[in-house]
């Protein structure tokens, strides 16, 4: 039997920007004119991003083709119909339709032949291939086919999967959004959550949820029936509700030149419509803490704390017009009151840590006197009282006020409706609106972050979308579509001054540092395809324009920052105390040499963060003042062309060309040669349906992220003097930096005491900006900068302005590119019978041109080498005592004097966003699929994977270590996952007689949902700035690689018990119990990554807290979250999932 015709999309696709761009017009053109020859073989296409497709071949008995058959297609709810004749080969072809429910009736001329009807399913996406063999006489004959023929889809050439509406309303979804279905998919995993407790990433930049290719969420394409719903950012903002969804599939790897807008994958909506017969249905589903298990974080003493959720709504269908006009509505409300956990108050830290406790035991128990007049009793009390916590009430009390369990409620609301209209065979279209708002209170708030560094978002958006589909004949139709969408988010933080203040390892309070923030933006978009099938070929062409039009009002560093860390060696502590003489640390270190020269090491050894935070003494300060306020366009235009090839029977390849161009607001200059080839080819091995093989490669390019083009904008910018933020910053070291670089004056305390026109370091500027706001009780304005050092000295005005010293400025770099990925796939599928398929597949995304933040001010690390070239930090120039070295022996060495690292001394940082990140991604899948049919079906999958990458995300915080040394930074991604097992099934219990067992068991459904993730990596960080580049959030110690962590494996089982009662044939209800995590297993999440100085003390063991052994195993092996630990210890764990939690419900349905 001959293939039916093929249809197949062209597409523009990035050609690789090592090669000139005339090859890829060269290539394409060639392409093309072989299109135009060979139009000789029947084509099978590929369907329209959110239609369905369908043909055949109709013949007889003896396989011969029977020409100028009538076919007729009729959707089974609306009513609506299209028809087709068969061609001189017998084939018939039908485009542009929606995923329904369908007959398929075939009458042959001349009444030789009995009509044969056929029922089957089109879901989304789906190229269907029906022939249908017609027997003679005049008798009709009629076949239900549920699920369609084709078990393998034998000429589909990307890795993709489709989520049925019977998976959509039957698994068990925890917050009822549709799009955690995709993670039950292979090849796809949570970006949302990482293992590291120092979670950097900005609130107002939220990315999908979903990694693709080991991605980091960003650069991921959503859309409903077509129209995307994605963010500047790479996030996606909500649309319909579950309620509304009739399908949607996932595009992981190697998808078709007509999706845009990803490097990543794609996840293809598509929402429900209503039908000629009047349907609906209302639920409720509910839950309480009484009926769950309690949090392993959730240490209130009064029992479990407070959790309810309360998630009801509904939907009515309905025809406006019998077959032709159609209305569906939907409505969902979701309200929760929780508890987030927060547990900051450990009084085990409160004490000096060990080898301090050793050091002011020996000198407490000494009855000496140091040359100078000094007791060194004396010297050991006073320590032993400045370092332990006790002793600060304020300290005490933030953390005991901090410390507990915490409101976190949110409320949000769906609303959509949908007409549909038919307006005669050949054309049809619909407009759709929706609306929804969301409310989240002391969002981020839990582990290591108190409450005053939560924050409330406040969300709406509204949108429309019309889409019209014309077809000009049975091989040419034009899909169009535009929508526009209103999206408004407001993220307000808890502390409405600041500043921010993390006390690295210990907790995170205050305003954060990236707010409050306010975007408002207005996408419009238009799309436009064109299919046109001809012989063997089908080409398909269009083009989309998205515009974002966006308000944002930014507080960007407003608030300020401080940093406090375990960087400041004791013997500084001892030397810059003003009580003591100048001689007392060189006495002092002499003394234990003579009487204890073991101890020495401990004066070298940093006080805790702390400790730190308790003597007022921050290790970098950052504080901006300017305008809030920008406005701007992103325009993103694509074209694209493709054309699928049926070479032979059972060998089909599709090929294409996109090109897009991003226009960037506020002068980031992008590239303009986005050129985008994409192949693919599907070979059914024995031409019978049962086994294929397909691959697939291209260039897939995404988009700027908005933030990226803001920060360059508003950050310092001097193309914009008058409108940006200028932001100052201030370190320990610091104060070696002249005031005004016109004025050059010493800044050596021997030579100028009182430092008079030096820069203040952040020492300074923390106590007397404290001492001005009386606490941070109001926010800190330009006006208190310009504070004295003393009562006596002059104001030393340090002012955020351009050319400024400590000046901080952020610019694009003139070379930046659109984040692209090179895509490879292939997969072997196999019908093994019984309704089953398995799969092997291989999948390989390689992402450039990724976007980092690097410091171009910096000539060279500020470290030095001792014997064996190992790395040791200069953590203060100048300073008299020695810098240790990441060595669990604890060697030392003495700091030579001060020098300069910058290229311009004056100016702190210049950083610049520029394209030059990587990753890598290789996986294999392993899949078995059965759709459902006789009662039950199942997704089972396993993905071996392996992610490298060099940046976690955009923002500086996730700057290189070593910015001369970017290499140094490729390491495992903080989302490789190398283990993921997923196992979802339905199976609904059958009738088996007229029994009382029967009666009883039967329409009962249950539906599992199995997942096992292998724990990710996470980043293991000193907490202080070892490098002198005004940064401590990226800082790790000595030479030890990026995300040498890993975290704890995760294991769920939920389920989904539910019975059916019907009164009639269409009203029923359903009753429902879901379990969460039924087997109650502890999933920690979080750990402490921040270790602060990890070498080894007299003791045995370090300052941080951590033993030798540890210390040795963090060299050499990878580091692990330690249970037992407190959160604020380092490697303690901090949070945890959900525990077992059950939910309860109802659905009435018509």
């Amino acid at each position: 039997m001959r293939a039916s015709s093929r249809l197949n999309r062209i597409g523009f696709v990035n050609s690789t920007r090592r090669r000139p761009l005339i090859n890829h017009l060269f290539s394409l053109c060639g392409l093309l004119l072989c299109t135009l020859v060979f139009f000789t073989v029947p084509v099978k296409p590929q369907a329209s991003s959110s239609l369905a497709e369908v043909r055949g071949q109709i013949t007889d008995s003896t396989g011969a083709v029977i020409p100028n058959a009538t076919v007729t297609l009729t959707d089974v709810d609306k009513g609506t119909t299209k028809t087709a004749t068969t061609d001189e080969n017998g084939d018939y072809l039908f485009l542009a339709l929606q995923p329904s429910i369908y007959d398929l009736k075939v009458d042959a001329p001349g009444g030789n032949f009995a009509s044969k009807t056929t029922r089957l399913t089109l879901t989304v996406g789906q190229q269907a291939n029906f022939p249908v063999e017609l027997s003679a006489g005049g008798v009709a004959a009629e076949v239900q086919i549920t699920s369609g023929e084709e078990i393998v889809e034998t000429e589909r050439t990307q890795q993709s999967t489709v989520i049925t509406p019977r998976e959509i309303l039957t698994l068990p979804l925890s917050r009822r959004n549709y799009l955690d279905l995709a993670l039950l998919t292979p090849g796809v995993s949570d970006s949302d959550n990482i293992n590291d407790a120092s979670d950097a990433r900005v609130a107002q930049g939220r990315a999908s949820g979903l990694s693709f290719g080991g991605s980091n969420g960003r650069g991921n394409l959503v859309t409903v029936d077509g129209g995307p719903v994605i963010t500047a950012t790479g996030g996606v903002f909500d649309t319909v509700s579950q309620e509304a969804v009739q399908e949607f599939q996932v595009l992981r790897n190697s998808y078709n030149a007509e999706f845009g807008l990803s490097s990543g994958g794609i996840v293809n909506t598509v929402s429900k419509t209503g039908s000629n017969r009047i349907s609906g249905s209302v639920f409720g589903l509910f839950r309480d803490a009484k009926f769950d298990s309690r949090n392993a974080f959730d240490f209130n003493p009064n029992g479990k704390s407070n959790f309810n959720r309360q998630q009801y709504g509904g939907s009515f269908g309905a025809p406006i017009q019998r077959d032709k006009t159609f209305f569906f509505t939907a409505y969902e409300r979701f309200n929760q009151n929780q508890t987030t956990f927060v547990n900051l108050n450990n009084p085990a830290n409160y004490n000096v840590t060990s080898s301090q406790n050793q050091l002011f035991s020996f000198l407490q128990g000494r009855t000496d006197v140091l040359p100078n007049g000094v007791p060194v009793a004396a010297i050991g009390a006073g320590l032993r009282t400045n370092l332990t916590t006790t002793n600060f009430p304020r300290t005490i009390n933030l953390f005991t006020s901090a410390s507990g369990q915490f409101p976190f409620d949110a409320n949000q609301t769906y609303f959509s409706a949908r007409v549909d209209h038919t307006f005669n065979e050949r054309a049809s279209g619909f407009v759709r609106i929706h609306a929804n708002d969301l409310l989240e209170e002391n969002q981020a708030a839990g582990a290591l972050t108190a409450v005053s560094r939560g924050r409330t978002l406040n969300q709406f958006n509204t949108g429309v979308l019309l889409s019209y589909t014309q077809q000009f004949s049975g091989n040419l139709v034009n899909e169009f579509k535009t929508d526009f969408n209103y999206y408004k988010a407001r993220l307000t933080p808890n502390d409405p001054n600041g500043p921010e203040i993390n006390i690295e390892g210990f907790g995170n309070f205050g305003r954060d540092i990236f707010l409050p923030s306010l975007g408002v933006a207005r996408h419009f978009d238009i799309l436009d395809n064109v299919t046109y099938v001809t012989g063997n070929h089908t080409l398909k062409f269009g083009a989309n324009l998205f515009n974002i039009f966006q308000t944002d009002v930014n507080e960007t560093f407003f608030g300020g920052r401080f940093n406090f860390g375990q960087a400041i060696p004791l013997a500084n502590i001892i030397a810059l105390n003003p009580q003591l003489p100048s001689t007392t640390l060189g006495q002092l270190q002499t003394f234990l040499g003579a009487n204890n020269p073991a101890l020495l090491g401990s004066l070298a050894q940093p006080i805790n963060a702390l400790q730190a935070f308790n003597l007022n003494l921050p290790i970098v300060y950052q504080q901006g003042f300017g305008a809030d306020t920008i406005r701007g366009t992103n325009v993103r235009f694509g074209v694209y062309g493709q054309d699928t090839w049926k070479l032979t029977r059972n060998l089909t390849v599709n090929y294409g060309l996109r090109y897009s161009i991003n226009k960037e607001p506020f002068n980031l200059n992008v590239d303009k040669n986005d050129f985008q080839p994409r192949a693919g080819f599907a070979y059914d091995i024995g031409g019978d349906g049962k086994t294929v093989i397909r691959g697939g490669a291209g260039i897939f390019s995404a988009y700027v992220n908005r933030l990226v083009s803001g920060v360059i904008r508003t950050l310092g910018n001097p193309a914009f003097p008058d409108d940006n933020i200028n932001i100052v910053l201030a370190t320990a070291t610091s104060g070696a930096l002249p005031l005004n670089p016109a004025m050059p004056v010493s800044c050596s305390a021997a030579v100028n005491p009182m430092l008079i026109g030096c820069s203040p370091s952040s020492f300074t500027v923390y106590q007397t900006l404290f001492a001005a706001t009386n606490g941070f009780t109001r926010p800190v304005t330009v006006a208190d900068l310009r504070f004295r050092n003393t009562p006596n000295s002059p104001f030393f005005n340090l002012t955020p302005t351009e050319n400024g010293t400590l000046e901080v400025r952020f610019l694009g770099d003139q070379k930046y590119k659109t984040p692209e990925s090179y895509q490879v796939s292939a997969a072997i599928e196999r019908d093994l019978g019984a309704g089953f398929s398995g799969e092997i597949s291989y999948l390989y995304n390689r992402g450039i041109f990724l976007t980092r933040n690097r410091d171009t001010n910096q000539v060279r690390a500020s470290f030095l080498t001792r014997d064996g070239n190992q790395q040791c930090f200069n953590r203060f120039p100048g300073s008299p005592v020695p810098a240790t070295c990441f060595n669990p022996n604890g060697a030392t060495l003495t700091s030579p004097s001060a020098t300069t690292d910058l290229l311009n001394p004056f100016r702190f940082q210049d950083n610049i966003y520029e394209s030059s990140a990587n990753s890598f991604y290789n996986a294999a899948t392993f899949t078995l699929r059965r759709r459902f049919a006789n009662n039950f079906s199942v997704l089972a999958h396993y993905t071996l994977s392996k992610t490298i990458d060099e940046v976690t995300d955009f923002n500086s915080d996730f700057s290189a270590q070593n910015p001369l040394n970017l290499r140094a930074d490729r390491a495992l991604s903080a989302f490789d996952q190398r283990h993921r097992v997923v196992l979802t099934g339905v199976y609904q219990v059958p009738e088996f007689g007229d029994s009382l067992a029967s009666s009883i068991f039967k329409d009962f459904v249950l539906a599992p949902i199995f997942t096992y993730g292998s724990g990710k990596p996470f980043n293991l960080l000193l907490g202080f700035d070892a490098n002198n580049d005004g940064r401590s959030q990226s800082d790790r110690p000595g030479s030890l690689g990026r995300n040498t962590g890993k975290g704890e494996k995760t294991i769920t089982f939920d389920m989904r018990l539910s019975r059916r009662f019907s009164f009639s044939e269409r009203r029923y209800i359903e009753l429902i119990a879901e379990g969460f995590n039924l087997f109650n297993r502890t999933n920690l999440q979080g750990i402490n990554n921040v270790i602060g100085n990890v070498t080894v003390g007299a003791t045995g063991v370090t300052s941080s807290g951590l033993t030798a052994d540890q210390v040795n195993f963090l060299l050499t092996n990878q580091a692990r979250g330690i249970r037992g630990k407190a959160p604020t210890q380092p490697l303690g764990f901090t949070s945890a999932g959900a525990p077992r939690q059950f939910q309860f419900g109802a659905r009435f349905g018509f």
